[in-house]
């Protein structure tokens, strides 16, 4: 079973953040002598085969580092299949009986999943989660937190001082990435990756419901959501809370591998519970009562994706999937229009009532381009802003493209431009951050490389540096010094367009923060 939800009663309704099936990923580790750091993240329980051995020794399904002869501590860093919020952990030693650490602590860290390993390994900004804590041999260790983590895209497993740890699950909520929600179009509105998530379900016994929001299609009949047989009248029913509030437009609904034990038919129930308590919500997903349809009663084939069309569409925040009488379902797709969240619109009511010229002339410094943006407004939705903003900035005439150039101090160099305002060269040094940790030797080659990209275009090098360490935009101005000026003037405007676009983003998580 490949459930991204393999977690103790006490994370009860969380996510393992950490699951090899949305992506998780073991970089590295201090020391895997005898098991390999990968196998902390398998969704499956761990084994033990009494007379397996390899050459280095036992055979054990976990990350085993060697005795350790010299000070110190092992430890394992690992990014996160889904960024979230940590709630506990699980550090599993089951079958790691002499050989398992005593203590544990966690680290976390909330960056570009893209980043390569030596900046994510030197990275400023780890904080501890979990401070070092004792744990049992032989036992899944539930370690749960006083309080929710910040937002992590990287855990760093720390064992004192070696040993064997089986698995690791993270148990937290998804924190999507806000733009994954301010993008045009629609978007699978239950995925496990943009928080959607099982609520409440009738029967589970063959497989649970949180298998229908994991990515892609299921690889066998263990994936997915199966009930038992159901020797009594009724249906099967599961619900699901969706990632965002939104309108449902489309619905895909897959019975991969549910060949004869697929479902006859389904019924689709939405509901908008915005403002509802927890218990409100619980006893509401008990019955049918206080839900609207979504998708009518229709027939289900075999081994089949079908598509659905919505006979209503109304917001809603959750699902309710009844499947008659009973069997399996492989994946459930929910594709609609995420609607603003009430501190969305606020963010946008601010800017609006304060003047947007000001804020758009900071995140770009063309005056042409913040004027435009600024009489398209008022914004009621920021995909709408962020769609406009785009259009206006590629529809500018060269000079307005140069203008903004020339706000940018060159990478490298944090002194920003005379034409920067203050909002603008705070963000110039946040964005350089991974650059200016370089060594004086690699800063002196970027400043060498800015001058002659200067001289041979007329304007500054631009690139979306956020995240980027200071070899890898020498690397990038050495890929691009020979082009033509006008294929080089485009593509400094794209990397314009993605810096602008970025800023907007922080302008906004920290409103939406506070």
């Amino acid at each position: 079973m490949s459930a991204a939800n393999q977690l103790p009663a006490p994370f009860e309704g969380l996510v393992d953040l950490a699951s090899d099936v949305t992506g998780a990923f073991a970089l590295h580790a201090t020391d895997d002598y005898f098991a390999e750091k990968e196998n902390l993240l398998k969704p499956s329980a761990p084994l033990w085969v009494a007379d397996k051995y390899t050459d280095k020794g036992k055979w054990m399904d976990g990350w085993e580092s060697a005795r350790r002869r010299t000070p110190g501590h092992d430890w394992c860093v690992i990014r996160l299949g889904l960024p979230g919020r940590i709630h506990g952990i699980v550090a599993d030693t089951t079958h790691f009986k002499g050989n398992a650490p005593q203590q544990v602590a966690l680290e976390i860290l909330d960056a570009d999943p893209l980043l390569p390993l030596d900046a994510v390994l030197n990275h400023t900004g780890w904080k501890v989660a979990l401070p070092r804590t004792p744990v049992m041999p032989d036992f899944p260790n539930i370690l749960a937190f006083d309080a929710p983590s910040d937002r992590a895209t990287y855990v760093k497993l720390r064992i004192y001082p070696d040993g064997g740890v089986a698995r690791l699950r993270v148990a937290g909520t998804v924190v999507p990435d806000p733009f994954t929600f301010w993008r045009s179009g629609s978007i699978d509105l239950v995925a496990i990756e943009n928080g959607g998530r099982e609520v409440a379900v009738s029967d589970q016994f063959f497989g649970p419901p949180s298998n229908l929001t994991l990515p892609g299609r299921g690889v066998n009949m263990g994936d997915g959501w199966e009930t038992k047989r159901r020797r009594t009248k009724g249906s099967d029913w599961c619900v699901l809370q969706l990632g965002r509030r939104g309108v449902i437009d489309r619905v895909q609904l897959d019975t991969h591998f549910f060949k004869g034990n697929a479902p006859q038919a389904v019924r689709i129930l939405a509901v908008d519970a915005t403002g509802k308590s927890a218990e409100e919500l619980r006893q509401l997903c008990q019955t049918d009562d206080g839900w609207s349809p979504l998708v009518d009663l229709h027939p289900l084939v075999q081994h089949r994706r079908h598509q659905l069309d919505p006979i209503a569409a109304a917001p809603a925040t959750h699902v309710r999937v009844h499947i008659y009488p009973h069997g399996g379902v492989n994946r459930l797709r929910f594709f609609g229009r995420p609607l603003p969240t009430q501190a969305e619109s606020s963010a946008l009511a601010e800017l609006a009532s304060t003047g947007q010229f000001g804020l758009f002339k900071s995140v770009c410094a063309s005056e042409q381009w913040a004027q435009q943006v600024a009489a398209a407004g008022p914004y009621q939705r920021v995909d709408a802003l962020l769609a406009s903003a785009e259009r206006l900035w590629f529809g500018l005439a060269e000079a307005d493209w140069l203008q903004a150039f020339a706000a940018h101090p060159r990478l490298g160099q944090t002194r920003p431009a005379s034409t920067a305002s203050a909002l603008s060269s705070a963000w110039s040094e946040g964005e350089q951050a991974g650059i200016a940790a370089a060594e004086a030797a690699t800063l002196q080659e970027l400043a060498d490389l800015n001058d002659q990209y200067l001289n041979r275009f007329g304007f500054v090098f631009l690139l979306c540096a956020t995240g980027k360490t200071a070899a890898q935009t020498r690397d990038a101005i050495k890929a691009r010094i020979d082009n033509d000026r006008a294929t080089e003037l485009h593509i400094a405007a794209r990397e314009q367009w993605k810096i602008t676009r970025l800023r907007f983003g922080k302008w906004l998580a920290e409103r939406l923060a506070a």
